[in-house]
């Protein structure tokens, strides 16, 4: 499992683009630290200094990190929530907080407190908090304007390079990306979490034997924690390596059976395999491990996911109204704005483009009403205008798909964000082919995501009228099989395999 793809699910589907995870080893639970009279300077080239009056806020933060570490979430969670209310000044241990929050709302909260105890901080701490707080404000230029600063401060330091890394991973800079998680090995090849964090850029590169000899040295330095084999059978899953998927997120759950991916991975390999009832009873096993709301959530989002896979619609939406009712009770109206937008999405899938303009309606009802910042609520509107422009096309209405896809551009264009920006590319890609301009189409798709198995399945479709059959088998290939956690693969599974079915006999 890779720390984003813990933010994409702990979020419970509202985007945050918060990636600063300070990643140390866990081995070095007692990393240098700096007392808090002493210079910044005097670590420049070691490592950021740790900026706290409190000795106990100190020990639980290093604490939280080692278990940050191995991506014990929950566990690192209450660490740092420990120590900030042994020191509420401590400008990281917010940042901390914030990074391993399960809601919207304490992120954002613990993000405004980590700027305003920024001042008594370390300048590479300093660094740390603008960068986080530019996240919160979808502000990415000056976001990665930052991260490079606190490098270049401290190219010494591996969770530098590790958080720069992950910021232009998230920016699907992969070769960027590997390059930094590089830099961290080098500095220390005992370092665990950069070797997870590589071979995750190195399946992106679509570089899957580096991959996964980087997930098997990861599995090698820490063969008694859960991630490792976590991320060793995600990139099996990938490779359609099903059983030994299975086997190894099975090592990960009897290591820790609280560890929640694995079971998402399991019901994933199931649900690829074509045995639903197997799929649903992992995602039942999630429920049962489950800790908190957040877990219960996606334990039920993955119910949901299962029953998409199966093509069982009904079961899947009346698992997200559950979803939703529960989300609502707890006041968590971001998580439910989210639910709301994925079972729009269902019902795209369903053809009712009607029944998801009101989901996607819903969703952000919600997102207006919830406690988060108004960086977050803008990004709200352009998601809503972004999926009312798909639903028109669904509905074949195309002067409202033409209207919709205008104004999505120009607020993507004015405040978006990169991923927002390639999203642009993507309605344009699929504007393009309504129009029966291919060629066009191919070429905006080619900018879009390609870790979206939609773009993916699209782009073959583009690729298969315009005569190139190779090119379509190989995007149809990916998009079946590839992005294998992605929320949108029930979506478009069937239809690519279905193409790849028609490309082999033609």
């Amino acid at each position: 499992m890779s720390i984003s793809s813990y933010r994409s699910r702990a979020g419970s589907v509202l985007v945050i683009a918060a990636m600063l995870v300070l990643s140390a080893c866990g081995q070095k639970e007692a990393a240098k630290t700096m007392p808090a009279a002493a210079t910044p300077e005097a670590a420049m080239s070691a490592e950021v200094p740790v900026t706290t009056a409190s000795e106990e806020a100190r020990a639980l933060f290093m604490e939280g990190r080692a278990l940050l570490d191995d991506l014990h979430f929950i566990d690192a969670h209450a660490k740092f929530v420990a120590a900030v209310e042994a020191d509420p000044d401590f400008a990281m241990a917010h940042v901390m907080v914030a990074n391993t929050s399960l809601t919207a709302e304490e992120f954002f909260d613990h993000v405004g407190k980590a700027s305003a105890a920024a001042a008594n901080a370390s300048e590479g701490e300093q660094l740390y908090v603008q960068a986080q707080v530019a996240a919160a404000e979808n502000d990415q230029a000056k976001q990665g304007e930052t991260l490079k600063k606190l490098v270049s401060a401290y190219p010494k330091d591996v969770r530098t390079h590790m958080t720069l890394g992950n910021f232009l991973n998230g920016q699907q800079d992969f070769a960027g990306a590997a390059e930094h998680f590089m830099h961290a090995t080098q500095i220390d090849p005992e370092y665990a979490p950069a070797q997870n964090s590589l071979g995750y850029a190195y399946r992106s590169l679509e570089d899957l034997d580096q991959a996964q000899a980087a997930f098997e040295r990861y599995v090698e330095l820490l063969p008694n924690e859960s991630n490792p084999h976590d991320s060793l059978a995600e990139l099996l899953m990938e490779v359609g390596n099903y059983e030994e998927s299975i086997k190894h997120y099975q090592m990960a759950l009897d290591i820790d059976p609280h560890f929640a991916s694995s079971y998402v991975g399991i019901s994933k390999n199931y649900s690829l395999m074509g045995e639903p009832e197997k799929s649903q009873e992992a995602a039942s096993q999630m429920m049962a491990a489950a800790r908190n709301f957040a877990e219960r959530q996606n334990a039920q989002f993955l119910s949901a996911t299962s029953y998409l896979f199966a093509g069982d619609t009904d079961a899947a939406m009346e698992v997200g109204n559950t979803m939703a009712a529960e989300a609502e009770a707890a006041g968590n109206l971001a998580a439910a704005g989210g639910i709301h937008e994925y079972m729009g999405d269902a019902m795209l899938n369903a053809d009712d483009a009607a029944k998801a303009e009101e989901h996607y309606s819903a969703a952000l009802a919600h997102r207006q009403n919830a406690d988060i910042n108004d960086a977050a609520k803008a990004q709200a509107k352009r998601i809503h205008l972004f999926k009312m422009a798909i639903a028109a096309m669904v509905a074949e209405d195309a002067e409202a798909a033409a209207e919709r896809t205008a104004k999505y551009t120009a607020a993507a264009e004015a405040n978006g964000t990169a991923f927002e920006r390639r999203r642009i590319h993507e309605l344009a890609g699929y504007m393009a082919m309504i129009n029966d301009d291919m060629a066009a189409g191919m070429e905006h798709l080619a900018q879009a995501s390609q870790l979206n198995p939609h773009v993916l399945y699209w782009s073959a479709v583009a690729q298969d009228a315009l005569g190139d059959k190779d090119k379509a088998m190989e995007l149809a290939t990916r998009a079946a099989n590839r992005n294998t956690l992605s929320q949108n693969l029930p979506f478009v599974r069937a239809d690519a395999l279905e193409l790849l079915a028609k490309l082999n006999e033609a």
